[in-house]
Order: C-alpha cells, then structure tokens, then sequence
C-alpha cells in the first residue's frame, strides 16, 4: 500500500476552522485571564454591594413592619403591600447633579441585582433597563458562558454579529436575522430552565432578593441613601460591565485569530500542510478529523488497482498448471535444503 497526500476540500477546511477556534478558546492570553477575573470580582463586588443594600432598605422598610404587613396579607387576601424585589430605586441624600439639559436634579438611580438587569451607564440612569438582547443578556451570557458552551450554545453570538455588523460587509438588521435570532432563543432557553434544566434566572434573583413595602413601579418608591452607599451600589454596575467589557474583547481577539485562519487555509492544498502549521501553533488537531484523514490516506497503488480488478471472477488453474506449479515448488525447496 502506497501513502498518497491528502488534498483539502471545502468540507475539510470547514471542519479545521472549527476546531481551530475550540483550541484558540482554550489557549491562554492576557484578554481571557482578564475575562476570567473579571468574573470572579462581579461575585465579590455584587455580594459586598448586596450587604450594604440590605442595610439600607431594612433601615427604610424595618423588619418589624414588613412582617406585619405580611401578617395581615396572609390574613386579608385583598392586603397587598409587601413584596420582594431585586431591583431598587436608590436617592442620594442632599446631593444634586446636572442632567443633560445642564439643570440641577436630585442624584438618584436604578440599581439592578437581576441576571439579566440592565447596567448601561451610557443611557438615561433614572430609567430601568430590563435584559435586552445586546445588553442585560450579555452579562448573563458571559457568565455562564462554559455551562452553555459545553451544551453545544453560543453565548458569544451578539458579539460576533457586533464583529460581523461593525464592518460593514453585511449590514444587516439584527433583529430579523435567523442565525443571530435562533442563538438568542437557544440561549434564553438555557438561562429559563426549559425542559427541566434549572432557572438560572431564578437562582441567581433568589440570592439577591429583599422585602420592600409599596406598590406600583421600583420608582414609586425610591430609597434615601448616602452619597457613599450610592458608590458602593455604582461599583456593582461598573462590575457588570467589567465582565461584558473583557469577555468582549477577549472573544474579538479569538475571532479575529479564526477570520486570519480562514484566509490561510483557503491557500494550503494538503493536509500535511494544515499539520505543520499546528505543531507551530500548538494545536492539537480534534481526534475525529485526523481518523477521517487518516482513514483516507492510505490508497492501494496502480498495479494492486489493477490486479484487484482483473482477480474478480479469475477462472480456477488447470490440472497441468497445478501440476506444473508443484513441481516447481519442490525444486524450490530442494534447492534451499542443498
């Protein structure tokens, strides 16, 4: 059997640019390391921040009359005056900052402890912003991004139509696009819990949640706070979007690295030139696109292709040629027994 070098074709190059971005994912940079941290100190930000807004809503809604109020609700099933919630309309005392229109208001904002809470500070503070597709799900996206990969998701979808958006070959409406649609309703499934998984927006609200008093709209009810606190608070937005911000730039790199592999593929013709680039690269090539290679490297030579074809339906040897080819394998080994 002759060795013959595999060509790539379309389907080849394809299945290798996958599995150079699984590797470009795993190898270590600066960018990722940075998306790694980033995602342990929203934890510890969000928690510190937590504790000082529970001391600050109990100070305004007191345990004692919370408790009364749901005294009397499990009472009266028309009293309906207490609850819970993760979202809070924070007022810092005796401090006035200037708008947009240069007037002076007092300095107040929503702070959101929800998975999918919104936390862009480029837009107007006062209002809440609940999850939107290219913002509140992205902090979601980013940190459960391994769960979700592992179960064959892309939680780095609204990055790479940003990527795709920004330059300008496809400019597209992202609202109406099937592929980005599709992986944003896979997504969402996976953080609700669909088919029996747990809600992931459930377990993550159920750790930052407190009793309120009123009714209405979190901005009915803003809560006095110090210009302290106030930071305190604002140090859990800027987390959320430390995490955005890093995983972002940490997947541009990755997909840049991919668009640049693309290109280089598209010029190499064998196979063993894809493997000399990775040794180089440090990749090491998935398992099943080498047996696919290597199960088509070894091809039987011309004169084997040729002889397998003429011995299909070869007619049995005669008596003379069995005899003949007797005798001579007796003189054969004669000759090397002399």
């Amino acid at each position: 059997m002759d060795k013959k070098e595999i060509r790539l074709n379309q389907g080849k190059r394809k299945s290798l640019v996958l599995d150079f971005r699984r590797h470009c994912e795993s190898m270590e940079c600066d960018e990722k390391s940075a998306y790694e941290k980033a995602k342990v100190d929203a934890i510890d930000t969000i928690d510190s921040s937590f504790k000082v807004m529970k001391e600050v809503v109990e100070r305004k809604y007191q345990l004692d009359d919370v408790a009364e109020l749901q005294r009397l609700q499990r009472k009266y099933n028309t009293v309906n005056a207490t609850g819970t919630d993760s979202c809070f309309f924070m007022n810092a005392e005796d401090v006035k900052e200037v708008d947009q229109y240069g007037d002076e208001v007092e300095k107040t904002k929503h702070f959101s402890y929800h998975l999918d809470g919104g936390f862009d500070s480029g837009k107007d503070t006062r209002r809440y912003y609940s999850g939107s597709q290219d913002s509140g799900k992205n902090f979601a996206y980013a940190m459960y991004r391994d769960e979700m990969k592992a179960v064959g998701l892309n939680p780095d979808c609204n990055i790479e139509a940003d990527i795709t958006y920004d330059k300008g070959a496809d400019r597209y409406d992202r609202r109406s696009n099937p592929w980005l649609a599709t992986a944003r309703n896979d997504n969402e499934g996976f953080l609700k819990g669909r088919s029996g998984s747990p809600d992931r927006y459930q377990e993550w609200e159920d750790k930052y949640q407190l009793n309120i008093i009123g009714t209405g709209g979190c901005r009915s009810r803003a809560i006095p706070c110090t210009d302290l606190e106030f930071a305190k608070f604002e140090m859990m937005h800027h987390a959320k979007q430390e995490v955005v911000k890093q995983h972002t730039a940490w997947i541009q790199i990755v997909v840049a690295r991919v668009d640049r592999f693309k290109e280089i593929v598209k010029t190499m013709t064998k196979f063993s030139q894809v493997e000399d680039f990775a040794k180089q690269f440090g990749w090491v090539i998935a398992p099943e696109i080498l047996a696919d290679k290597i199960g088509m490297d070894l091809v039987i030579s011309i004169d084997d292709a040729v002889d397998s074809i003429m011995n299909i339906g070869k007619k049995a040897p005669s008596r003379e040629e069995k005899i003949k080819a007797r005798i001579l394998y007796n003189a054969q080994q004669s000759s090397l027994a002399s």
